[in-house]
């Protein structure tokens, strides 16, 4: 795999998050809704001992009933508890439609990232299947001109043959009438 499609790879597998990390999102946030709720809980439990310890002491200074406060004061702590419930309970609410719509778009991107590879593979085979169809064609275009080459280079020495042959012979005619002309020139100018 060359490097460019790694690239590509990498770039779209990176918005997508594996199922373990999804797990470990889910486990990390319950952790946190737990420890919110301990937190939120000892607050509780230490505003009511605060508000209990300040009530006896002012039953004690004012000699007041603690009944009717008392009351007010669960009343009060139980809203709150409410209340603190509902909105974790509408934080998780959140965070679990987040979490399933972060699953849903990496399986969408997951979807479309395999159809993307399988087209770039599917073009990728086609071009390869016509590069090596065109590598057979222009070879098979080879043979055929090599033939002819050797064809036409056998009848280019069959002529050029043929040519020197005569052009020797003919070289040794007029060779011989050069001579024989000498000759008879050698024979009138020198006595």
């Amino acid at each position: 795999m060359d490097q460019e499609m790694k690239e590509y790879l990498d770039r779209k597998l990176v918005v997508l998050a594996t199922k373990d990390d999804v797990e470990k999102m889910r486990q990390e946030t319950k952790a946190n809704f737990r420890q919110l709720k301990e937190e939120n809980k000892g607050q509780a439990i230490e505003w009511k001992q605060e508000m209990k310890a300040d009530m006896e002491q002012l039953i004690k200074s004012k000699g007041m009933e603690l009944g009717p406060i008392q009351e007010a004061m669960k009343d009060e702590l139980q809203k709150m508890r409410g209340e603190t419930r509902s909105a974790l309970d509408q934080f998780k609410q959140t965070m679990e439609a987040s979490f399933q719509r972060v699953k849903e778009e990496g399986e969408v991107q997951a979807k479309r990232s395999k159809e993307e590879i399988r087209l770039s593979t599917d073009q990728l085979r086609e071009g390869i299947q016509r590069f090596q169809d065109q590598m057979k064609k222009i070879g098979e275009e080879m043979a055929t001109l090599e033939e002819k080459i050797g064809e036409g280079f056998s009848g280019v020495k069959d002529e050029l043959g043929s040519m020197i042959k005569f052009s020797y012979s003919d070289l040794e005619k007029k060779l011989a009438t050069l001579e024989a002309r000498v000759k008879t020139l050698e024979k009138i100018v020198l006595p």
